[in-house]
């Protein structure tokens, strides 16, 4: 029997609140949505044409930044 990679599951209201914690610059609540993301964001670093860990680190800086943007200046 093949192995599942089952990912764990988090409801769109944690998500949400994770995601408003993260903008007001709460540590815990980015590590917490970086964690989550992680398989997402190692995966997507397979793809760049950079080293792995170069791709990753920008990926992370990107997404920190979005999360982290005033809504405002969102577009």
């Amino acid at each position: 029997m093949e192995k599942e990679d089952l990912e764990p599951t988090i409801s769109d209201n944690e998500i949400t609140r994770l995601i408003q914690a993260a903008k007001n610059k709460e540590a815990a609540a980015m590590l917490q949505l970086l964690e989550l993301f992680k398989p997402d964001i190692q995966r997507l670093s397979r793809h760049a044409r950079l080293p792995d860990e170069e791709a990753a680190s920008e990926i992370i800086a990107g997404f920190l930044e979005f999360v982290s943007a005033d809504e405002e200046t969102t577009p």
